[in-house]
């Protein structure tokens, strides 16, 4: 397994650095500007999203965002980083940037391809990496030599797609959940057994799902919108309290992750590992499972934006990465280090238990333990109905609109008995999924590179 993430570690950051010298590093020159145009509507083409609120056929820009947003803003952010940090070290966060500063410039070319290839369909649009791959790669012209190979490309994309969405994300969210309500009620010493938690949490998980997957991705679009900015906000607010207590701590940790990053301590492997160190491997798929640029995923939400700049909407794809790993992880990072808890270098240790430990540092067992449960429960429920709209794109491209009901049944089902499954196996399912779609996504991207550079010289 390790010399598997060796490979796609390395594959996945490659394949940011090669694009970002492709688009000539737009991410790093236009990251205010994407600030400013989700922060402050400021920009180009501020019109089409106020005209989206009157269309409600279709999601507003910032509705699409907030659903990828919603779709990647998780539990990563909070059980995932502590966990990063207990099996690879300080050093694993360095490699959550790295993997997040070069993966702007794939989720950009994401967006920016989705909106070109989008097609409408029934009055909404739709589109993703399926289509891109289909239509762009399959285009004899230009790819005369591989054009055959698109379809069965686009196939394979959207069966992991499918799998990921069914056996990835509501088993590790869902998991997650269950996990912090059984430390919620041990904190307030309530002895009630864990299967009679788990089963609960994933009931509860489950049903409200399920309400909201079956209405489709514009009611996803605008339950994002109101939670993504309220959880944020709110989870930003604690952590700041959090690192004021132990400012002085904040520099020696930062010290420590850049000093484990690139210290001979962090090497395994050897020769079979590829010569990659356990806190890259770790840093960079937690960091791509927490902001999934390069998977494709969000590109489905955002095809569905009513805008007619793809480049302007792919300028909120480089703010997901920014606000998801950059701020989010990084703060969680920052509040565990600092508050010097004990990390077991354990792969089965929970996640939640040592964020748990940080935060009750300060706020109290108790306290700790109902903002955590409330913070996973709306970071789990945001990313579960986000990856709800790519499963279905994704069973929709392979089995038609018939898929639609089956697929919404299977995942509610899913969502419900993720809460009983080992921490360790959730996650790897979760990772190792990725890992799977990412691979014809960041081919399909760097070969229509052009497509994007040519989009960017339109906008600019």
């Amino acid at each position: 397994m390790e010399v598997f993430s060796s490979l796609f570690s390395i594959f996945i950051l490659s394949g940011g650095i090669v694009q970002t010298a492709k688009l000539r590093c737009f991410q790093f020159g236009h990251l205010k500007q994407s600030l400013k145009i989700v922060l402050f509507s400021e920009g180009k083409n501020v019109s089409i999203s106020r005209k989206a609120e009157r269309d409600r056929r279709g999601t507003t820009p910032f509705e699409a965002m907030a659903s990828a947003l919603g779709g990647s803003i998780g539990t990563a952010n909070i059980a995932g980083t502590a966990s990063a940090i207990a099996i690879g070290g300080a050093g694993a966060v360095f490699y959550m940037w790295l993997a997040a500063v070069f993966g702007m410039a794939l989720k950009l070319s994401e967006i920016v391809l989705a909106l070109k290839y989008r097609e409408k369909r029934n009055g909404e649009y739709s589109g993703g990496p399926m289509s891109y791959i289909e239509r762009g790669i399959g285009n004899k012209k230009r790819f005369s030599a591989i054009s055959r190979f698109a379809k069965p490309l686009a196939i394979s994309y959207a069966a992991f797609t499918l799998l990921s969405s069914s056996f990835g994300t509501p088993l590790v969210q869902s998991n997650t959940v269950a996990r912090s309500a059984s430390d919620l009620l041990l904190a307030f010493d309530l002895k009630i057994s864990d299967i009679a938690v788990f089963a609960a949490s994933g009931l509860v998980c489950a049903a409200l799902t399920g309400i909201v997957v079956i209405g489709g991705a514009k009611r996803i679009g605008r339950i994002s919108s109101l939670l993504v900015p309220f959880m944020a906000l709110g989870y930003i607010a604690i952590c700041s309290a959090m690192l004021f207590k132990f400012r002085a701590n904040i520099l020696p940790s930062l010290v420590r992750i850049f000093k484990e990053a690139f210290g001979f301590r962090q090497i395994g492997g050897g020769f079979c590992g590829l010569c990659v160190s356990k806190a890259m491997r770790v840093g960079i798929s937690r960091g791509v499972y927490s902001n999934e640029a390069g998977v494709g995923t969000s590109a489905m939400a955002h095809a569905s934006a009513q805008t007619d700049s793809a480049v302007r909407q792919g300028l909120y794809g480089i703010f997901e990465v920014f606000a998801d790993t950059l701020v989010m992880c990084t703060l969680t990072a920052l509040v565990v280090l600092s508050s010097g808890v004990n990390l077991p270098r354990d792969p089965s240790v929970s996640g939640t238990s040592i964020a748990l430990s940080a935060f009750s540092s300060v706020l109290g067992e108790r306290a700790a333990s109902v903002f955590l449960s409330v913070s996973l429960l709306l970071f789990a429920y945001t990313s579960i109905i986000g990856w709800s709209v790519y499963g279905l794109s994704a069973a929709k491209y392979l089995f038609g609109e018939k898929a639609k009901t089956p697929f919404c049944v299977l995942f509610t089902l899913l969502t419900a008995l993720g809460a009983f499954v080992r921490v360790d196996i959730a996650w790897k399912c979760g990772e190792i999924f990725n890992f799977l779609m990412a691979a014809p996504n960041i081919l399909a991207l760097l070969m229509l590179s052009k497509e994007v550079k040519k989009e960017i010289g339109f906008y600019e």
